[in-house]
Protein backbone atom coordinates (compact mmCIF):
# COMPACT_ATOMS: atom_id res chain seq x y z
CA UNK A 1 0.00 0.00 0.00
CA UNK A 2 3.03 2.55 0.88
CA UNK A 3 4.28 1.83 -2.78
CA UNK A 4 1.53 3.43 -4.32
CA UNK A 5 0.81 6.36 -2.02
CA UNK A 6 4.30 6.97 -2.73
CA UNK A 7 3.89 7.22 -6.60
CA UNK A 8 1.17 9.50 -6.10
CA UNK A 9 2.78 11.59 -3.89
CA UNK A 10 5.76 11.79 -6.27
CA UNK A 11 3.76 12.32 -8.97
CA UNK A 12 2.07 15.19 -7.37
CA UNK A 13 5.24 16.90 -6.28
CA UNK A 14 6.82 16.40 -10.18
CA UNK A 15 3.60 17.55 -11.42
CA UNK A 16 3.48 20.77 -9.36
CA UNK A 17 7.23 21.56 -9.84
CA UNK A 18 6.09 21.46 -13.45
CA UNK A 19 3.27 23.91 -12.73
CA UNK A 20 5.91 26.24 -10.90
CA UNK A 21 8.57 26.33 -13.60
CA UNK A 22 6.04 27.97 -16.03
CA UNK A 23 4.69 30.06 -13.44
CA UNK A 24 7.94 31.59 -12.63
CA UNK A 25 9.20 31.71 -15.81
CA UNK A 26 6.51 34.92 -16.20
CA UNK A 27 7.50 36.67 -13.65
CA UNK A 28 10.24 39.23 -13.25
CA UNK A 29 13.22 37.89 -11.64
CA UNK A 30 13.35 40.34 -9.19
CA UNK A 31 10.03 38.51 -7.37
CA UNK A 32 12.01 35.60 -6.82
CA UNK A 33 13.10 36.80 -3.53
CA UNK A 34 10.34 37.37 -1.72
CA UNK A 35 8.07 34.61 -3.38
CA UNK A 36 10.97 32.27 -2.31
CA UNK A 37 11.51 33.60 0.91
CA UNK A 38 7.63 33.30 1.55
CA UNK A 39 7.60 29.81 0.35
CA UNK A 40 10.72 28.74 2.85
CA UNK A 41 8.62 30.00 5.73
CA UNK A 42 5.87 28.12 4.94
CA UNK A 43 7.39 25.18 4.91
CA UNK A 44 9.44 25.17 7.79
CA UNK A 45 5.92 26.21 9.31
CA UNK A 46 4.70 23.10 8.20
CA UNK A 47 7.30 20.61 7.87
CA UNK A 48 7.27 19.36 11.48
CA UNK A 49 10.08 16.53 10.58
CA UNK A 50 12.51 18.96 8.64
CA UNK A 51 12.61 21.54 11.14
CA UNK A 52 12.89 19.17 14.30
CA UNK A 53 15.80 17.64 12.22
CA UNK A 54 17.07 21.56 11.24
CA UNK A 55 17.33 22.36 14.75
CA UNK A 56 18.92 19.35 16.27
CA UNK A 57 21.54 20.16 13.95
CA UNK A 58 22.29 23.37 15.42
CA UNK A 59 21.90 22.06 18.37
CA UNK A 60 24.60 19.67 17.47
CA UNK A 61 26.93 22.32 16.24
CA UNK A 62 26.32 25.02 19.13
CA UNK A 63 24.93 23.27 22.06
CA UNK A 64 25.87 26.31 24.21
CA UNK A 65 26.23 28.90 22.45
CA UNK A 66 22.59 29.48 21.55
CA UNK A 67 19.71 29.47 23.36
CA UNK A 68 16.42 27.80 21.87
CA UNK A 69 14.47 30.50 20.30
CA UNK A 70 18.00 31.50 18.81
CA UNK A 71 18.32 28.32 17.62
CA UNK A 72 14.68 28.10 16.16
CA UNK A 73 15.20 32.00 14.62
CA UNK A 74 18.03 30.41 12.61
CA UNK A 75 16.48 27.57 11.86
CA UNK A 76 13.57 29.13 10.12
CA UNK A 77 16.38 31.56 8.28
CA UNK A 78 17.63 28.86 6.89
CA UNK A 79 14.55 27.67 4.99
CA UNK A 80 13.80 31.15 4.30
CA UNK A 81 17.00 31.47 2.30
CA UNK A 82 16.78 28.08 1.04
CA UNK A 83 13.43 29.16 -0.29
CA UNK A 84 14.84 31.86 -2.21
CA UNK A 85 17.75 30.07 -3.61
CA UNK A 86 14.91 27.35 -5.19
CA UNK A 87 12.85 29.85 -6.53
CA UNK A 88 15.99 31.65 -8.07
CA UNK A 89 17.09 28.11 -9.53
CA UNK A 90 14.07 27.12 -10.99
CA UNK A 91 13.66 30.22 -12.90
CA UNK A 92 17.52 29.59 -13.84
CA UNK A 93 15.53 27.17 -16.34
CA UNK A 94 14.69 29.65 -18.62
CA UNK A 95 17.70 32.09 -18.17
CA UNK A 96 21.15 31.95 -20.41
CA UNK A 97 24.33 31.17 -19.24
CA UNK A 98 26.04 34.53 -19.50
CA UNK A 99 23.28 35.91 -17.82
CA UNK A 100 23.77 33.59 -14.74
CA UNK A 101 27.94 34.23 -14.36
CA UNK A 102 26.59 38.01 -14.25
CA UNK A 103 24.80 37.60 -11.17
CA UNK A 104 28.39 37.04 -8.91
CA UNK A 105 29.05 40.60 -7.92
CA UNK A 106 32.12 39.84 -6.33
CA UNK A 107 35.33 36.97 -6.54
CA UNK A 108 38.43 36.32 -4.36
CA UNK A 109 40.84 33.88 -4.91
CA UNK A 110 40.37 32.87 -8.03
CA UNK A 111 44.14 33.15 -8.90
CA UNK A 112 44.61 30.32 -6.60
CA UNK A 113 42.31 27.91 -8.85
CA UNK A 114 44.65 28.74 -11.49
CA UNK A 115 47.47 28.61 -10.07
CA UNK A 116 47.00 24.77 -8.91
CA UNK A 117 45.71 23.97 -12.85
CA UNK A 118 49.29 25.19 -13.91
CA UNK A 119 50.32 21.54 -12.64
CA UNK A 120 48.73 20.24 -15.61
CA UNK A 121 46.40 17.76 -13.10
CA UNK A 122 43.42 19.16 -12.89
CA UNK A 123 41.77 20.07 -10.24
CA UNK A 124 38.83 18.58 -7.84
CA UNK A 125 36.84 21.99 -6.38
CA UNK A 126 35.52 21.22 -3.13
CA UNK A 127 32.49 22.96 -2.15
CA UNK A 128 29.19 22.51 0.18
CA UNK A 129 25.60 22.82 0.18
CA UNK A 130 25.98 26.39 1.00
CA UNK A 131 24.46 29.44 -0.88
CA UNK A 132 24.74 28.57 -4.03
CA UNK A 133 26.30 25.33 -5.18
CA UNK A 134 24.60 25.70 -8.70
CA UNK A 135 26.07 29.18 -9.12
CA UNK A 136 29.30 28.28 -8.44
CA UNK A 137 29.25 25.83 -11.02
CA UNK A 138 28.25 28.72 -13.83
CA UNK A 139 30.67 30.44 -12.68
CA UNK A 140 33.59 27.91 -12.94
CA UNK A 141 32.00 26.30 -16.07
CA UNK A 142 32.61 30.39 -17.52
CA UNK A 143 36.16 29.98 -16.89
CA UNK A 144 37.46 26.41 -17.37
CA UNK A 145 36.29 23.11 -18.62
CA UNK A 146 33.73 21.84 -15.76
CA UNK A 147 32.02 18.72 -14.89
CA UNK A 148 30.66 17.66 -11.39
CA UNK A 149 29.87 14.78 -9.34
CA UNK A 150 26.12 14.23 -8.41
CA UNK A 151 23.31 11.79 -7.07
CA UNK A 152 20.90 10.43 -8.91
CA UNK A 153 18.10 12.18 -7.15
CA UNK A 154 14.76 9.83 -6.05
CA UNK A 155 12.77 10.34 -9.15
CA UNK A 156 14.00 9.88 -12.34
CA UNK A 157 12.06 12.62 -13.64
CA UNK A 158 13.33 15.41 -11.20
CA UNK A 159 16.49 14.02 -12.44
CA UNK A 160 16.52 14.42 -16.02
CA UNK A 161 15.15 17.95 -15.04
CA UNK A 162 18.05 19.27 -12.79
CA UNK A 163 20.34 17.43 -14.93
CA UNK A 164 18.96 19.55 -17.88
CA UNK A 165 19.53 22.61 -16.20
CA UNK A 166 23.17 21.70 -15.10
CA UNK A 167 24.30 20.85 -19.07
CA UNK A 168 22.37 23.23 -20.59
CA UNK A 169 22.36 26.69 -18.57
CA UNK A 170 24.70 26.11 -15.97
CA UNK A 171 27.50 24.61 -18.62
CA UNK A 172 28.19 21.77 -16.14
CA UNK A 173 27.88 18.23 -17.69
CA UNK A 174 27.05 15.53 -14.52
CA UNK A 175 29.00 12.46 -13.38
CA UNK A 176 26.87 10.28 -11.49
CA UNK A 177 28.47 8.59 -8.40
CA UNK A 178 28.46 5.13 -8.45
CA UNK A 179 30.24 4.92 -12.03
CA UNK A 180 32.13 8.38 -11.49
CA UNK A 181 35.45 7.11 -11.09
CA UNK A 182 36.93 6.56 -14.61
CA UNK A 183 34.80 9.91 -15.93
CA UNK A 184 36.44 11.87 -12.70
CA UNK A 185 39.83 10.87 -13.98
CA UNK A 186 39.67 11.89 -17.38
CA UNK A 187 38.71 14.80 -17.07
CA UNK A 188 41.72 15.39 -14.06
CA UNK A 189 43.91 13.94 -17.00
CA UNK A 190 42.44 16.62 -19.40
CA UNK A 191 43.39 19.13 -17.11
CA UNK A 192 40.13 20.24 -16.10
CA UNK A 193 37.67 20.95 -13.22
CA UNK A 194 35.71 18.19 -11.16
CA UNK A 195 33.06 19.21 -9.01
CA UNK A 196 32.34 17.68 -5.91
CA UNK A 197 30.31 18.44 -2.79
CA UNK A 198 32.13 17.10 0.56
CA UNK A 199 29.55 18.25 3.28
CA UNK A 200 27.46 15.14 3.65
CA UNK A 201 27.09 11.58 5.49
CA UNK A 202 26.79 9.65 2.61
CA UNK A 203 26.91 6.52 4.38
CA UNK A 204 30.23 5.28 1.83
CA UNK A 205 33.40 5.72 1.31
CA UNK A 206 34.36 8.02 4.14
CA UNK A 207 36.47 8.89 7.48
CA UNK A 208 35.70 10.29 10.57
CA UNK A 209 36.99 13.66 11.54
CA UNK A 210 35.77 16.42 13.31
CA UNK A 211 32.88 18.58 12.13
CA UNK A 212 31.86 21.71 15.11
CA UNK A 213 33.92 18.99 17.43
CA UNK A 214 32.14 16.14 16.99
CA UNK A 215 32.98 13.50 14.85
CA UNK A 216 31.90 13.14 11.10
CA UNK A 217 31.41 10.38 8.69
CA UNK A 218 32.69 12.66 5.76
CA UNK A 219 33.34 11.49 2.21
CA UNK A 220 36.91 10.66 1.38
CA UNK A 221 36.94 10.18 -2.50
CA UNK A 222 38.25 13.69 -3.70
CA UNK A 223 41.14 12.88 -0.87
CA UNK A 224 42.23 9.33 -2.26
CA UNK A 225 42.02 10.47 -5.71
CA UNK A 226 44.21 13.71 -5.22
CA UNK A 227 46.58 11.10 -3.50
CA UNK A 228 46.84 9.04 -6.51
CA UNK A 229 47.03 11.31 -9.42
CA UNK A 230 48.25 14.41 -7.82
CA UNK A 231 45.40 16.14 -8.74
CA UNK A 232 44.94 19.41 -6.95
CA UNK A 233 42.64 19.97 -3.92
CA UNK A 234 40.80 23.47 -4.29
CA UNK A 235 38.07 24.52 -1.83
CA UNK A 236 35.54 27.18 -3.20
CA UNK A 237 32.22 28.12 -2.20
CA UNK A 238 29.37 30.36 -3.55
CA UNK A 239 27.43 32.54 -0.93
CA UNK A 240 25.21 35.41 -0.39
CA UNK A 241 26.68 38.51 1.01
CA UNK A 242 25.45 40.99 3.08
CA UNK A 243 23.96 42.53 0.52
CA UNK A 244 22.30 39.67 -0.97
CA UNK A 245 24.42 39.73 -3.88
CA UNK A 246 26.58 36.41 -5.05
CA UNK A 247 30.35 36.06 -4.16
CA UNK A 248 32.56 33.49 -4.90
CA UNK A 249 35.34 32.90 -2.35
CA UNK A 250 38.48 30.39 -3.63
CA UNK A 251 41.23 28.93 -0.91
CA UNK A 252 44.06 28.34 -1.42
CA UNK A 253 44.98 24.83 -2.55
CA UNK A 254 45.04 21.72 0.31
CA UNK A 255 48.61 20.19 1.05
CA UNK A 256 47.72 16.70 0.37
CA UNK A 257 50.59 15.11 2.82
CA UNK A 258 52.70 11.92 1.51
CA UNK A 259 54.22 10.02 5.01
CA UNK A 260 53.67 6.72 2.77
CA UNK A 261 50.57 5.75 5.25
CA UNK A 262 47.88 6.43 2.52
CA UNK A 263 44.96 5.77 5.00
CA UNK A 264 46.72 8.68 7.51
CA UNK A 265 46.93 10.72 4.82
CA UNK A 266 43.61 10.31 3.26
CA UNK A 267 41.93 10.99 6.78
CA UNK A 268 44.48 14.03 7.31
CA UNK A 269 43.73 15.36 3.83
CA UNK A 270 39.91 14.71 5.00
CA UNK A 271 40.17 16.75 7.98
CA UNK A 272 42.03 19.98 6.78
CA UNK A 273 38.99 20.41 3.78
CA UNK A 274 36.76 19.18 6.81
CA UNK A 275 38.19 22.29 8.16
CA UNK A 276 37.95 24.97 5.53
CA UNK A 277 34.47 23.93 5.24
CA UNK A 278 33.18 24.45 8.66
CA UNK A 279 35.03 27.70 8.63
CA UNK A 280 32.61 28.68 5.91
CA UNK A 281 29.64 27.63 7.52
CA UNK A 282 30.37 29.17 10.69
CA UNK A 283 30.80 32.53 8.78
CA UNK A 284 27.44 32.08 6.60
CA UNK A 285 25.51 29.49 9.10
CA UNK A 286 22.18 30.59 8.08
CA UNK A 287 23.19 29.43 4.38
CA UNK A 288 23.77 25.87 5.14
CA UNK A 289 21.52 23.04 4.56
CA UNK A 290 21.37 22.13 8.08
CA UNK A 291 18.39 19.80 7.61
CA UNK A 292 21.05 17.13 6.24
CA UNK A 293 21.38 14.44 9.16
CA UNK A 294 25.43 15.60 9.36
CA UNK A 295 26.17 13.47 12.07
CA UNK A 296 23.63 10.23 11.65
CA UNK A 297 26.96 7.89 11.28
CA UNK A 298 28.48 7.49 14.23
CA UNK A 299 31.82 5.93 15.54
CA UNK A 300 31.81 2.45 16.59
CA UNK A 301 32.89 3.12 19.96
CA UNK A 302 29.86 5.19 20.64
CA UNK A 303 27.77 2.42 20.06
CA UNK A 304 29.51 0.37 22.58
Amino acid sequence: MARPLQKIKNDLIYYATRILIVFLGLLPFSWMRPLGQTFGFVIFSLAGGERRKTIASLQTAYPDELATKELERLARSVWIGLGWNLFEVVQWIHVPHERLVSMVARESGAENLDKALQRGKGALVLTAHLGNWELLGAWLSNRHTTTAVAQNLYDPRFDSMVTGLRTNNIKVPMIKRGIALRAILENLKKNHIVIAVVDQDTGKDGVFVPFFNKPAWTQSGSARIALKTGAALVPAFMVRGADGRFEVHVEPEIEVPRTGDDEKDVTETVRRYTTVVETYVKAFPNQWMWMHQRWKTRPQEEKA
